[in-house]
């Protein structure tokens, strides 16, 4: 409750010294109820002046919005990044999913066996350069495939799955990762 008290002090002050302005005016003199609000005003709370332009909202609404953008702008640029490979095994069985249980075993952490076993047995057009996908940002895949790739509690060069997706069930081989926290 304190704050509420000074802005209702402050709201006073502002609320004395534009009436005690306006009452300095003369019938010679027509007095200026706008130049009277803006010096009644504390400095964070008048107009802002830019190249000879006058804005209508203060320097704190300035800074804020500044900042917002910055924040959205980080946001669209700075996702996290991920370059890996993956083995996609296009059907959604419990089978299909054992199966990549036992890839997951015999290929362990090595990623030339993760490589062979994409290229022998991945649906995925990506078989052929063993699976590598590239680099791609946090949103552009599946979201169960982000989820498992950019989980922070996932290790880099090291088989993570199998994954389920819509287009089947994947495991997933990390190269690099560079997570963002926005």
């Amino acid at each position: 409750m304190p704050h509420l008290r000074v802005l209702f002090y402050h709201a006073l002050i502002l609320l004395w010294t534009s009436t005690s302005l306006a009452q300095k005016g003369t019938e010679e003199d027509e007095f200026d109820i706008r130049k009277a609000r803006a010096t009644s005003k504390p400095w964070y709370a008048n107009d802002t002046h830019i190249l000879g332009y006058t804005l209508p909202f203060s320097p704190v609404t300035v800074i804020i919005t500044i900042v917002a953008f910055w924040n959205i702008y980080r946001a669209m640029t700075k996702a996290s990044r991920a370059t890996g490979s993956h083995i996609l095994l296009d059907d959604s069985s419990d089978a299909t999913k054992k199966k990549l249980e036992d890839a997951k075993k015999e290929i362990e952490n090595d990623p030339n066996k993760f490589a062979k076993y994409a290229r022998e047995h991945s649906a995925c057009p990506s078989k052929e350069h063993g699976g590598f996908l590239g680099t791609w940002k946090s949103g552009d895949m599946d979201p169960n495939f982000d989820k498992a790739a950019f989980d922070p509690l996932q290790d880099v060069n090291t088989t993570i799955g199998p994954v389920k997706t819509h287009f089947g069930y994947h495991l997933i081989f990390l190269t690099e990762r560079t997570l963002v926290d926005i």
